[in-house]
Protein backbone atom coordinates (compact mmCIF):
# COMPACT_ATOMS: atom_id res chain seq x y z
CA UNK A 1 0.00 0.00 0.00
CA UNK A 2 1.33 3.49 -0.82
CA UNK A 3 0.73 6.60 0.37
CA UNK A 4 1.67 9.71 -2.43
CA UNK A 5 2.55 12.20 -0.33
CA UNK A 6 4.05 10.91 3.19
CA UNK A 7 5.08 13.90 5.52
CA UNK A 8 8.59 14.62 6.34
CA UNK A 9 9.91 17.60 7.41
CA UNK A 10 12.20 20.50 5.84
CA UNK A 11 15.23 20.44 8.78
CA UNK A 12 15.25 16.50 7.51
CA UNK A 13 16.30 17.40 4.35
CA UNK A 14 18.15 20.47 5.15
CA UNK A 15 20.14 18.12 7.20
CA UNK A 16 20.55 15.31 4.31
CA UNK A 17 21.55 18.16 2.25
CA UNK A 18 24.17 19.46 4.11
CA UNK A 19 25.87 15.64 4.81
CA UNK A 20 25.50 15.38 0.76
CA UNK A 21 27.91 19.09 0.18
CA UNK A 22 30.48 17.54 2.59
CA UNK A 23 30.86 14.33 1.37
CA UNK A 24 30.76 15.68 -2.37
CA UNK A 25 33.53 17.59 -1.44
CA UNK A 26 35.60 14.63 -0.46
CA UNK A 27 34.47 12.13 -3.62
CA UNK A 28 35.47 11.88 -7.45
CA UNK A 29 33.42 12.98 -9.62
CA UNK A 30 31.69 9.99 -10.47
CA UNK A 31 31.09 9.46 -7.05
CA UNK A 32 29.25 13.13 -6.40
CA UNK A 33 27.59 12.29 -9.46
CA UNK A 34 26.25 9.04 -7.32
CA UNK A 35 25.14 11.18 -4.36
CA UNK A 36 23.98 14.04 -6.63
CA UNK A 37 21.53 11.46 -8.36
CA UNK A 38 20.03 10.38 -4.71
CA UNK A 39 19.79 13.57 -3.50
CA UNK A 40 17.80 14.66 -6.51
CA UNK A 41 15.44 11.68 -5.47
CA UNK A 42 15.40 13.24 -2.13
CA UNK A 43 14.65 16.39 -3.43
CA UNK A 44 11.50 15.17 -6.18
CA UNK A 45 10.26 13.09 -3.21
CA UNK A 46 9.97 16.03 -1.24
CA UNK A 47 8.45 17.94 -3.67
CA UNK A 48 5.57 15.05 -3.92
CA UNK A 49 6.64 12.88 -6.64
CA UNK A 50 7.66 10.11 -4.70
CA UNK A 51 6.03 7.52 -2.46
CA UNK A 52 7.70 6.79 1.41
CA UNK A 53 8.36 3.16 -0.30
CA UNK A 54 10.56 4.48 -3.16
CA UNK A 55 12.06 6.67 -0.60
CA UNK A 56 15.47 4.29 -0.37
CA UNK A 57 18.74 5.58 1.17
CA UNK A 58 21.38 4.29 -1.19
CA UNK A 59 24.10 2.23 0.28
CA UNK A 60 26.49 4.81 -1.31
CA UNK A 61 25.51 7.32 1.16
CA UNK A 62 25.51 4.92 4.30
CA UNK A 63 28.35 3.38 3.91
CA UNK A 64 30.71 5.79 4.87
CA UNK A 65 29.63 8.87 7.25
CA UNK A 66 30.99 11.92 6.38
CA UNK A 67 34.34 13.14 8.02
CA UNK A 68 32.51 16.96 8.65
CA UNK A 69 31.96 18.63 12.40
CA UNK A 70 31.20 16.26 14.78
CA UNK A 71 27.24 18.08 15.24
CA UNK A 72 26.87 17.49 11.37
CA UNK A 73 27.64 13.40 11.31
CA UNK A 74 25.04 13.48 14.84
CA UNK A 75 22.49 15.05 12.35
CA UNK A 76 23.25 13.23 9.33
CA UNK A 77 22.89 9.81 11.28
CA UNK A 78 19.40 10.92 13.78
CA UNK A 79 17.98 12.40 10.04
CA UNK A 80 18.46 8.67 8.48
CA UNK A 81 17.19 7.45 11.57
CA UNK A 82 14.06 9.38 11.61
CA UNK A 83 13.57 7.75 7.68
CA UNK A 84 13.98 4.18 9.07
CA UNK A 85 11.98 5.06 11.87
CA UNK A 86 9.07 5.90 9.85
CA UNK A 87 9.60 3.27 7.82
CA UNK A 88 9.09 0.99 10.85
CA UNK A 89 6.14 2.67 11.52
CA UNK A 90 4.34 2.12 8.28
CA UNK A 91 4.77 -1.49 8.73
CA UNK A 92 4.26 -1.74 12.06
CA UNK A 93 0.90 0.02 11.19
CA UNK A 94 -0.09 -2.45 8.32
CA UNK A 95 0.85 -5.44 10.39
CA UNK A 96 -1.50 -4.51 13.28
CA UNK A 97 -4.48 -4.11 10.45
CA UNK A 98 -3.60 -7.78 9.55
CA UNK A 99 -3.87 -8.66 13.11
CA UNK A 100 -6.58 -7.15 13.58
CA UNK A 101 -8.66 -8.29 10.82
CA UNK A 102 -7.83 -11.44 11.05
CA UNK A 103 -9.11 -11.43 14.76
CA UNK A 104 -12.30 -10.56 13.80
CA UNK A 105 -12.23 -13.12 10.87
CA UNK A 106 -11.78 -15.70 13.29
CA UNK A 107 -14.47 -14.40 16.09
CA UNK A 108 -17.11 -17.19 15.77
CA UNK A 109 -18.53 -15.67 19.46
CA UNK A 110 -20.23 -12.63 17.61
CA UNK A 111 -22.23 -14.66 15.50
CA UNK A 112 -25.50 -15.20 15.49
CA UNK A 113 -26.71 -18.84 17.02
CA UNK A 114 -27.93 -21.25 14.44
CA UNK A 115 -30.57 -23.01 16.19
CA UNK A 116 -31.00 -20.49 18.94
CA UNK A 117 -30.12 -17.59 20.47
CA UNK A 118 -28.65 -18.78 24.19
CA UNK A 119 -29.09 -21.61 25.97
CA UNK A 120 -29.82 -22.41 29.93
CA UNK A 121 -28.46 -25.74 31.48
CA UNK A 122 -30.36 -26.73 34.53
CA UNK A 123 -28.66 -29.42 36.29
CA UNK A 124 -30.38 -32.22 38.87
CA UNK A 125 -28.40 -35.20 40.63
CA UNK A 126 -27.92 -38.71 40.70
CA UNK A 127 -30.86 -40.52 39.78
CA UNK A 128 -31.36 -43.24 36.91
CA UNK A 129 -33.11 -42.61 33.43
CA UNK A 130 -36.02 -44.84 34.61
CA UNK A 131 -36.78 -43.78 38.24
CA UNK A 132 -36.86 -40.10 36.39
CA UNK A 133 -39.70 -41.12 33.69
CA UNK A 134 -41.27 -42.55 36.48
CA UNK A 135 -42.02 -38.67 37.73
CA UNK A 136 -45.09 -37.39 36.36
CA UNK A 137 -43.59 -34.17 36.08
CA UNK A 138 -40.87 -35.10 34.84
CA UNK A 139 -42.33 -37.85 32.43
CA UNK A 140 -44.77 -34.62 31.09
CA UNK A 141 -41.71 -32.63 30.34
CA UNK A 142 -40.25 -35.19 28.29
CA UNK A 143 -42.83 -34.82 26.59
CA UNK A 144 -43.36 -31.35 26.05
CA UNK A 145 -39.35 -31.64 23.83
CA UNK A 146 -36.79 -33.81 22.53
CA UNK A 147 -36.14 -36.31 24.98
CA UNK A 148 -33.03 -38.98 25.02
CA UNK A 149 -33.55 -42.06 25.94
CA UNK A 150 -29.96 -43.23 25.86
CA UNK A 151 -28.09 -40.11 27.45
CA UNK A 152 -25.37 -41.71 29.72
CA UNK A 153 -23.43 -39.65 31.69
CA UNK A 154 -19.91 -39.91 31.54
CA UNK A 155 -17.98 -40.33 35.33
CA UNK A 156 -18.52 -41.03 38.64
CA UNK A 157 -19.09 -38.89 41.17
CA UNK A 158 -20.51 -35.79 40.34
CA UNK A 159 -17.26 -33.43 39.93
CA UNK A 160 -15.98 -34.71 36.77
CA UNK A 161 -19.25 -34.97 34.49
CA UNK A 162 -19.89 -30.92 35.75
CA UNK A 163 -16.04 -30.28 34.54
CA UNK A 164 -16.88 -31.99 31.03
CA UNK A 165 -20.21 -29.78 30.98
CA UNK A 166 -18.29 -26.51 30.51
CA UNK A 167 -14.50 -27.43 29.51
CA UNK A 168 -15.21 -30.16 27.20
CA UNK A 169 -12.78 -32.34 29.26
CA UNK A 170 -12.45 -33.94 33.01
CA UNK A 171 -8.73 -33.17 33.31
CA UNK A 172 -8.22 -36.81 34.43
CA UNK A 173 -10.34 -35.88 38.01
CA UNK A 174 -12.41 -38.94 39.30
CA UNK A 175 -13.27 -37.74 42.53
CA UNK A 176 -14.93 -34.60 44.31
CA UNK A 177 -12.10 -33.11 45.79
CA UNK A 178 -11.91 -29.76 44.21
CA UNK A 179 -9.40 -28.11 42.08
CA UNK A 180 -8.12 -25.04 41.11
CA UNK A 181 -6.98 -25.21 37.16
CA UNK A 182 -4.09 -22.92 35.73
CA UNK A 183 -4.63 -20.42 33.55
CA UNK A 184 -3.31 -21.78 30.14
CA UNK A 185 -4.53 -23.27 26.77
CA UNK A 186 -5.09 -26.43 27.91
CA UNK A 187 -7.74 -25.04 30.47
CA UNK A 188 -9.47 -23.39 28.72
CA UNK A 189 -14.04 -23.14 29.38
CA UNK A 190 -17.01 -22.06 27.51
CA UNK A 191 -16.50 -19.17 29.72
CA UNK A 192 -13.32 -18.36 26.87
CA UNK A 193 -15.73 -18.59 24.13
CA UNK A 194 -19.63 -17.10 24.80
CA UNK A 195 -20.45 -14.16 27.44
CA UNK A 196 -21.78 -16.49 30.18
CA UNK A 197 -23.40 -16.51 33.86
CA UNK A 198 -23.51 -19.70 35.99
CA UNK A 199 -26.73 -18.38 38.53
CA UNK A 200 -25.78 -20.92 41.65
CA UNK A 201 -28.62 -21.48 44.35
CA UNK A 202 -27.24 -19.80 47.99
CA UNK A 203 -23.78 -19.21 46.65
CA UNK A 204 -22.23 -17.74 49.82
CA UNK A 205 -20.68 -14.55 48.10
CA UNK A 206 -21.85 -10.71 47.49
CA UNK A 207 -22.25 -8.63 44.22
CA UNK A 208 -19.57 -6.21 45.33
CA UNK A 209 -17.22 -9.26 47.03
CA UNK A 210 -13.41 -8.18 46.02
CA UNK A 211 -12.86 -12.47 45.24
CA UNK A 212 -15.19 -15.17 44.71
CA UNK A 213 -15.99 -17.60 47.74
CA UNK A 214 -14.20 -21.03 47.57
CA UNK A 215 -14.82 -22.66 50.46
CA UNK A 216 -16.05 -27.02 49.08
CA UNK A 217 -19.68 -26.24 51.35
CA UNK A 218 -21.81 -23.82 53.12
CA UNK A 219 -24.95 -24.62 53.63
CA UNK A 220 -26.72 -26.13 51.37
CA UNK A 221 -24.37 -24.64 48.60
CA UNK A 222 -21.66 -26.87 47.29
CA UNK A 223 -18.92 -25.80 44.79
CA UNK A 224 -18.48 -28.87 43.29
CA UNK A 225 -21.92 -28.52 41.09
CA UNK A 226 -20.74 -24.44 40.28
CA UNK A 227 -17.68 -25.66 37.87
CA UNK A 228 -16.65 -22.51 36.79
CA UNK A 229 -15.04 -21.12 39.97
CA UNK A 230 -12.36 -24.38 39.55
CA UNK A 231 -10.64 -22.48 37.22
CA UNK A 232 -7.95 -19.80 37.84
CA UNK A 233 -8.66 -17.43 35.10
CA UNK A 234 -12.28 -17.12 36.54
CA UNK A 235 -11.35 -17.23 39.58
CA UNK A 236 -9.32 -13.57 39.42
CA UNK A 237 -11.01 -12.09 35.71
CA UNK A 238 -15.01 -12.98 35.81
CA UNK A 239 -15.80 -14.59 39.22
CA UNK A 240 -18.62 -12.32 39.59
CA UNK A 241 -20.32 -13.53 36.54
CA UNK A 242 -20.83 -16.36 39.36
CA UNK A 243 -24.28 -15.14 40.46
CA UNK A 244 -25.73 -15.89 43.81
CA UNK A 245 -29.44 -16.82 43.84
CA UNK A 246 -31.29 -16.57 47.04
CA UNK A 247 -34.06 -19.83 46.60
CA UNK A 248 -36.21 -18.09 49.11
CA UNK A 249 -36.42 -14.57 47.82
CA UNK A 250 -39.31 -15.10 44.82
CA UNK A 251 -37.12 -11.80 43.22
CA UNK A 252 -33.75 -12.86 43.30
CA UNK A 253 -31.19 -12.16 40.97
CA UNK A 254 -32.30 -14.87 38.48
CA UNK A 255 -35.74 -13.47 38.41
CA UNK A 256 -34.89 -10.07 37.63
CA UNK A 257 -32.75 -11.03 34.89
CA UNK A 258 -35.25 -13.05 33.65
CA UNK A 259 -38.25 -10.11 34.30
CA UNK A 260 -35.99 -7.78 33.01
CA UNK A 261 -35.22 -9.18 29.72
CA UNK A 262 -38.78 -10.36 28.89
CA UNK A 263 -39.53 -6.27 29.44
CA UNK A 264 -36.74 -5.07 26.61
CA UNK A 265 -34.24 -8.23 25.55
CA UNK A 266 -32.45 -5.10 24.03
CA UNK A 267 -32.07 -3.62 26.85
CA UNK A 268 -31.26 -6.48 29.28
CA UNK A 269 -30.07 -8.90 27.22
CA UNK A 270 -29.49 -12.81 29.10
CA UNK A 271 -26.02 -14.08 28.26
CA UNK A 272 -25.76 -16.59 25.42
CA UNK A 273 -24.61 -19.58 27.70
CA UNK A 274 -26.20 -19.99 31.24
CA UNK A 275 -25.55 -22.51 33.92
CA UNK A 276 -28.02 -22.98 36.47
CA UNK A 277 -27.02 -24.82 39.97
CA UNK A 278 -29.59 -25.24 41.98
CA UNK A 279 -28.90 -26.17 45.93
CA UNK A 280 -28.32 -29.29 47.66
CA UNK A 281 -31.95 -29.62 48.05
CA UNK A 282 -33.30 -27.85 45.12
CA UNK A 283 -31.23 -30.24 42.88
CA UNK A 284 -32.00 -33.54 44.59
CA UNK A 285 -29.01 -34.33 46.02
CA UNK A 286 -30.65 -34.23 49.77
CA UNK A 287 -31.51 -36.52 51.46
CA UNK A 288 -28.56 -38.35 49.79
CA UNK A 289 -30.00 -41.68 51.60
CA UNK A 290 -33.08 -41.24 50.45
CA UNK A 291 -33.36 -41.32 46.41
CA UNK A 292 -36.62 -41.31 46.32
CA UNK A 293 -37.67 -38.39 48.34
CA UNK A 294 -35.00 -36.04 46.75
CA UNK A 295 -35.97 -36.99 43.24
CA UNK A 296 -39.31 -35.89 44.44
CA UNK A 297 -38.18 -32.75 45.73
CA UNK A 298 -36.61 -31.82 42.62
CA UNK A 299 -39.58 -32.34 40.20
CA UNK A 300 -41.54 -30.42 42.88
CA UNK A 301 -38.63 -27.33 42.30
CA UNK A 302 -38.11 -27.61 38.52
CA UNK A 303 -42.11 -27.56 38.24
CA UNK A 304 -42.07 -23.93 40.13
CA UNK A 305 -39.07 -22.91 37.93
CA UNK A 306 -40.89 -23.12 34.78
CA UNK A 307 -44.48 -22.04 36.40
CA UNK A 308 -43.01 -18.97 37.81
CA UNK A 309 -39.66 -18.13 37.26
CA UNK A 310 -39.12 -19.16 33.92
CA UNK A 311 -42.45 -19.31 32.08
CA UNK A 312 -40.77 -21.43 28.70
CA UNK A 313 -43.58 -20.22 26.04
CA UNK A 314 -42.38 -16.57 26.83
CA UNK A 315 -38.84 -17.76 26.23
CA UNK A 316 -38.28 -17.61 22.26
CA UNK A 317 -35.12 -18.58 20.90
CA UNK A 318 -33.51 -20.09 24.15
CA UNK A 319 -32.89 -23.45 23.89
CA UNK A 320 -33.43 -25.11 28.05
CA UNK A 321 -31.67 -28.11 28.34
CA UNK A 322 -32.47 -30.41 31.53
CA UNK A 323 -30.16 -33.03 32.44
CA UNK A 324 -28.97 -35.01 35.39
CA UNK A 325 -25.27 -34.92 36.07
CA UNK A 326 -24.86 -39.02 36.90
CA UNK A 327 -26.81 -42.19 37.68
CA UNK A 328 -27.61 -43.22 40.86
CA UNK A 329 -25.05 -45.28 42.57
CA UNK A 330 -22.40 -45.81 40.12
CA UNK A 331 -25.54 -48.47 38.79
CA UNK A 332 -25.14 -49.43 34.78
CA UNK A 333 -26.12 -48.47 32.41
CA UNK A 334 -25.39 -45.22 33.57
CA UNK A 335 -28.47 -43.38 31.79
CA UNK A 336 -29.49 -40.55 32.86
CA UNK A 337 -32.51 -38.27 32.54
CA UNK A 338 -32.05 -35.12 29.42
CA UNK A 339 -34.48 -33.42 27.94
CA UNK A 340 -34.58 -30.47 25.04
CA UNK A 341 -36.79 -27.96 25.66
CA UNK A 342 -37.53 -24.55 23.54
CA UNK A 343 -39.18 -23.56 20.23
CA UNK A 344 -36.68 -24.48 17.88
CA UNK A 345 -36.79 -28.20 19.27
CA UNK A 346 -39.05 -31.06 17.72
CA UNK A 347 -41.20 -32.90 20.25
CA UNK A 348 -39.77 -36.64 19.89
CA UNK A 349 -37.81 -39.40 21.73
CA UNK A 350 -34.35 -39.83 20.34
CA UNK A 351 -33.08 -42.88 21.11
CA UNK A 352 -29.61 -42.73 19.49
CA UNK A 353 -26.94 -42.61 22.39
CA UNK A 354 -25.24 -39.21 23.71
CA UNK A 355 -23.47 -37.76 26.77
CA UNK A 356 -22.80 -34.34 28.22
CA UNK A 357 -19.76 -33.95 25.60
CA UNK A 358 -22.60 -34.34 23.17
CA UNK A 359 -24.45 -31.31 24.81
CA UNK A 360 -21.08 -28.76 24.92
CA UNK A 361 -20.26 -29.44 21.24
CA UNK A 362 -24.20 -29.07 20.15
CA UNK A 363 -23.61 -25.49 21.70
CA UNK A 364 -20.32 -24.89 20.11
CA UNK A 365 -21.33 -25.96 16.57
CA UNK A 366 -24.31 -23.42 17.28
CA UNK A 367 -22.48 -20.26 17.64
CA UNK A 368 -19.74 -21.47 14.78
CA UNK A 369 -17.38 -22.78 17.39
CA UNK A 370 -14.16 -24.93 17.16
CA UNK A 371 -14.11 -27.72 19.97
CA UNK A 372 -12.27 -26.43 23.00
CA UNK A 373 -10.13 -29.72 22.89
CA UNK A 374 -9.73 -30.65 19.08
CA UNK A 375 -8.56 -34.24 19.95
CA UNK A 376 -10.34 -35.57 22.72
CA UNK A 377 -13.78 -34.80 25.20
CA UNK A 378 -16.30 -32.53 22.85
CA UNK A 379 -13.69 -33.19 19.61
CA UNK A 380 -14.27 -36.32 19.49
CA UNK A 381 -18.48 -35.93 20.04
CA UNK A 382 -20.63 -35.37 17.78
CA UNK A 383 -23.68 -32.31 17.57
CA UNK A 384 -27.18 -33.34 18.53
CA UNK A 385 -28.48 -32.77 14.65
CA UNK A 386 -32.01 -34.29 14.48
CA UNK A 387 -33.46 -32.39 16.74
CA UNK A 388 -34.28 -29.08 15.39
CA UNK A 389 -37.33 -27.89 13.40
Amino acid sequence: MGIDKPFIDKPFIDDLSVCRKQKSARRPAARRADLSSAAHCARSRNSGGWPLWRLVVRRDMTAEIPRGPKLSRTRCLWSCLRLVLVALGFASAISSLAWAQAETAKSPALRQGKHFDRVLLIVLENQNYSAAMKDKFLADLARKGTSFSNFKNLYHPSYPNYLAMIAGSSFGVRNDSQKDFPDDREHRTIADLLDWSNYAEDYPAKPNDVKPFLSDEKGKYARKHVPFLSFKKIQSESFRNVVSVDSKNPNNAFVTDIQNFRKDPKKYPLPRYMFYSPNLDDDGHDPSSNPPKGLQQASIWLKTFFETWFPLEQMKGTLVVVTFDESEHDEQPDRIYTVFLGDMVKVQEIKDEYNHYSVLRTIEDNFGLKPIHSESGDGTAEPVRDVWK
